[in-house]
């Protein structure tokens, strides 16, 4: 709206009336392409306003709440026929069912602040979800003032914020049914997400990601036990791991975890009394644990694992991910895939194999050196200790299969056997998925980290048929599926 004939030069708070509506004054100045001085107005009633602030990709002024959610989502509670020129109305059913599923405002209008009391309650107050990331919310007042008007918000997203600590006590209850919180970088600090997490006496899910945590402080005595079942500290600076085990020991329902992306280089044996975490499923893909006594060690720290991702680890980088399937008696899935009792069965005999072939000054050395094996050599029987000799109780050399394996340039591989280059000879064992004969393929041929490819296996009358499907729906299966001793695979990198 631009300014003509104000005697008195309005400010940025101004209330004000005009032709029967009433309005803010969010921005007063020029804007950029018109001459003048212009007014940036928040009105009342949300279907007045013509823009939200942004004029030609640059923004002037904010709304608040309500102002924000409106401009995004239908409000009105009829809909009108547009082939009826306004003579037909339609009533829009279950309204607020279809908000909580929309509630984003991350991409619409930037939320400053809360409408008056009972507004946005008597606007919206079904609304399940909110996420208000990105947004220019101050402080968690504000937040709270928000969420006191939404008795059946669940789920909160204040990621990309920076928010002043609540300073009304009397707000606390606003997040009482609150199960899902995320503050994925908003740079709080550990005790700091802790001062907000106590307001959240049913919070399940916590993101803290990209907050550049260093550590993890214990909670001081007398906090109230909290009922978390998944937290999200990914991509922070934690390094130590003990910290981070002792600092969440008192999460008794604490069964999801994940830390990837920090700088976790080994986790050792505790040198002080510690409560073993009750995690069923734990992410340590992209640290730098590098070394195979982490894993032995895991089994200490973590005895109920069943799912663990390891990808992007020095420790499996050319390394046999199927020893750590050995190592860990309880898992059940390792990086996304599935681990059959076969595949187990097969992994602990591989295990066995290698530590028999290690030279050790005792048995009673080689049991510290691997803790699994004792117990697995019960399992499986013991195999003969001989130090670079083929034993002939090594029960995996009968269950490895022999493949040759090519690289063709084009989809299908071309039939002259000449056509292919780079053919050798491959060793694995027939229970490995899909996904890990793949994975070997690509690294024995030094493809690219994040390329993809196309697996073809060479039939009895000489021409290519795919190996599984493309679409990575037979990923999981084993390859004995398919091939077996003597069998040629060809991979092709797609482009």
């Amino acid at each position: 709206m631009k300014l003509l004939g104000f005697e008195t030069v309005t400010h940025p708070g101004t209330r004000f009336a005009l032709s029967g509506y009433i309005g803010t004054i969010k921005y007063v100045g020029e804007v950029d392409g018109t001459s003048g001085i212009w007014l940036g107005v928040e009105w009342d009633d949300p279907s007045r306003g013509k823009h939200d602030g942004i004029k030609d990709g640059k923004r002037y002024f904010s709304c608040f709440f309500l102002t924000a959610l409106v401009g995004k989502y239908v409000e009105q509670l009829h809909v009108v026929l547009g082939s009826s020129n306004g003579v037909i109305q339609v009533e829009a059913v279950n309204l607020d069912k279809i908000r909580s599923k929309f509630s984003n405002l991350n991409d619409c209008e930037y939320v400053s602040g809360a409408d008056p009391p009972g507004e946005i309650r008597k606007k919206c107050p079904n609304i399940k979800g909110v996420d208000l990331s990105y947004n220019l919310i101050p402080s968690w007042d504000i937040v709270a003032r928000i969420a006191i008007e939404l008795p059946s918000l669940e789920r909160l997203a204040m990621n990309n914020n920076r928010l002043r600590p609540l300073s009304n006590p009397e707000l606390g209850g606003a997040f009482s049914h609150l199960t899902e919180l995320q503050l994925n970088d908003t740079l709080m600090s550990w005790p700091a997400i802790m001062d907000v997490v106590v307001l959240m006496p049913h919070l399940k899910q916590l993101e803290s990601g990209y907050n550049r945590l260093q550590n993890l402080s214990p909670l001081p005595p007398g906090h109230p036990e909290l009922p978390l079942s998944t937290l999200n500290l990914d991509s922070n600076h934690l390094s130590s791991w003990a910290e981070i085990c002792h600092a969440l020991a008192p999460f008794q329902k604490l069964v999801r975890l994940v830390l990837s992306s920090n700088p976790l280089k080994s986790i050792p044996v505790s040198t002080e009394p510690y409560t073993p975490l009750k995690l069923t499923h734990l992410s340590l893909s992209s640290t730098g644990i590098s070394e195979w006594s982490s894993i032995d060690t895991l089994n200490l720290w973590c005895p109920r694992l069943e799912s663990l991702t390891m990808n992007g680890t020095p420790l499996l980088e050319g390394k046999f991910p199927i020893i750590i399937i050995a190592r860990l008696p309880s898992l059940r899935v390792l990086d996304g895939t599935s681990i059959s009792r076969r595949q187990r069965v097969d992994a602990e005999l591989f295990y066995l194999s290698r530590v028999a072939h290690e030279s050790f000054p005792s048995d009673a050395a080689r049991s510290a050196a691997h803790p699994r094996w004792t117990g697995l050599c019960q399992v499986h029987g013991t195999p003969e200790i001989a130090p670079g000799i083929n034993s002939k109780d090594d029960k995996l050399k009968s269950h490895l299969i022999d493949l040759k394996a090519s690289l063709s340039e084009v989809s299908p591989p071309p039939l002259a056997p000449t056509a292919l280059s780079s053919t050798m000879a491959v060793k694995v064992l027939p229970s490995a998925p899909l996904r890990f004969l793949r994975l070997k393929l690509l690294k024995l041929f030094k493809v690219p980290r994040g390329a993809d490819g196309e697996l073809w296996i060479r039939m009895a009358d000489g021409g290519f048929t795919p190996l599984g499907d493309f679409g990575g729906a037979d990923d999981d299966k084993e390859i004995d599926w398919w091939l077996e001793s003597g069998s040629q695979v060809v991979l092709y990198v797609k482009k």
